[in-house]
């Protein structure tokens, strides 16, 4: 009995041993095919988003690629040639270095005139504006001088003393060769006569030394001294003014200087007689001066030099105190990457060459900004110091019609 149930614990306890070994089989199948699961899942995941990255990066690139086309201006060679755009290369040539420095004309005093009145007067008339051009002599205004009437006065009674010592002399004289009167009488009628002589050619003298003349009863006339323009004009119709008042100043505008201030680094370049160029700030006009005078010395503080230029060129646009930019360049030619100034073109506020490139079959021109240096002596070239390499080809001629089809394309895509 004790044997039987000894048997079947045997028996029981091997049963349990199977399932425990089969249990812990199946948790690791089920464990296995789980993480297989999720591996290959997570992978499938990656794979996906992989390709949906590649997919975006090559639609963005696309996408560039055909803004980039959008943006260009394709033409085929027979456009080109009706439209007059003719190509170049960029190249390396000589470059002349160049620096700009703020200057300003100046009236050169030396043709410049003051007037001023003579006598102190009342203003009765006014004959220029300001800004005319008046010749020499011109009258410019009219006064009413009391100290004028008053000699005028004078000299009438000085003539009239004058004729009466005339007629008086003139008696004496026949009474002394007929030997009625003493030879004292005649000397005194004589210097008497000449005394009245000389008191009329004095009053005269003065009269015209101020300008006044002689019957003007007592008006004075303003006349400009040289022939040029008003540029001040101070008084009115009414108005009194006093002696050696400045009325007008009268500047002589093909007679202007230049003045500007040079650094240190310039003081090589720069002597007498040299001919330099300067820039309106206004119209961007180019005009020529001739360098005059230099400081004897630097300035104490700042090390610079003052410097003096006649102006050469005789533009009505050219006016004491207009701002311009004057241009020194250095002696010495360098190489540098240049094209033809009738290739830039401002587009979106900068200077910009249209760059032309071949695609499938025609010619596309896309605008490169770049930054500009020297203008050669002639204006024809300019420096390119950087947007263009050396080789590059560029519209040369009609790049304007370029950027007229440029602007019309933008305006069509804003619409």
């Amino acid at each position: 009995m004790l044997n039987l149930k000894n048997k079947r614990l045997n028996q029981q306890g091997k049963i349990s041993q199977k399932l425990l070994m089969i249990l812990v089989v199946t948790i690791t199948a089920v464990v296995s095919i789980a993480v297989l699961f999720f591996t290959q899942k997570s992978s499938t995941k990656e794979d996906e988003h992989g390709h949906a990255e590649a997919e975006e990066h090559a639609d963005e690139k696309g996408h560039e690629e055909t803004e980039a086309h959008d943006a260009a201006i394709a033409l085929t060679a027979k456009q080109v040639t009706e439209q007059g755009i003719q190509l170049a290369v960029a190249e390396l040539g000589p470059v002349v270095k160049s620096a700009a420095y703020p200057a300003k004309l100046v009236v050169n005093t030396d043709y410049q005139a003051h007037v001023a009145p003579a006598f102190a007067g009342h203003v009765e008339a006014v004959y220029v504006e300001l800004g005319q051009q008046v010749a020499k002599g011109q009258a410019l205004a009219s006064l009413l001088v009391p100290d004028l009437v008053d000699q005028q006065a004078s000299l009438q009674v000085e003539q009239a003393n004058l004729e009466l010592a005339r007629q008086d002399y003139e008696r004496e004289k026949k009474l002394w060769s007929e030997g009625i009167s003493a030879k004292q009488d005649y000397q005194r009628a004589y210097n008497a006569y000449q005394q009245a002589q000389i008191q009329v050619k004095a009053t005269r003298s003065r009269l015209s030394a101020f300008g006044a003349q002689l019957n003007s009863q007592g008006r004075y006339v303003l006349k400009a001294p040289i022939a040029g323009m008003i540029s001040q004009k101070d008084l009115v119709v009414g108005e009194n003014v006093q002696l050696a008042d400045q009325l007008f100043v009268i500047d002589q505008l093909d007679q202007l200087w230049l003045e500007f201030i040079a650094p240190s680094s310039e003081f090589a370049t720069i002597v007498p007689n040299q001919n330099i160029e300067f820039k309106s700030l206004q119209t961007g006009n180019v005009f020529k001066a001739q360098i005059q005078s230099l400081n004897s010395q630097a300035d104490a503080q700042t090390g610079r030099l003052q410097v003096r230029a006649k102006v050469l060129s005789n533009a009505a646009e050219l006016r004491p105190n207009l701002m311009v930019n004057v241009q020194l360049q250095q002696q010495q030619v360098q190489q540098g990457l240049r094209i033809l100034a009738s290739a830039v073109q401002q587009v979106e506020g900068k200077d910009a060459v249209f760059v032309a490139t071949q695609h499938e079959q025609k010619l596309e021109f896309m605008p490169q900004a770049v930054t500009l240096g020297a203008r050669s002596s002639d204006g024809q070239w300019i420096e390119v110091q950087s947007g263009l390499n050396k080789g590059q080809q560029y519209a040369a001629q009609g790049s304007f019609l370029l950027k007229s089809e440029l602007e019309k394309g933008e305006a069509s895509h804003a619409h």
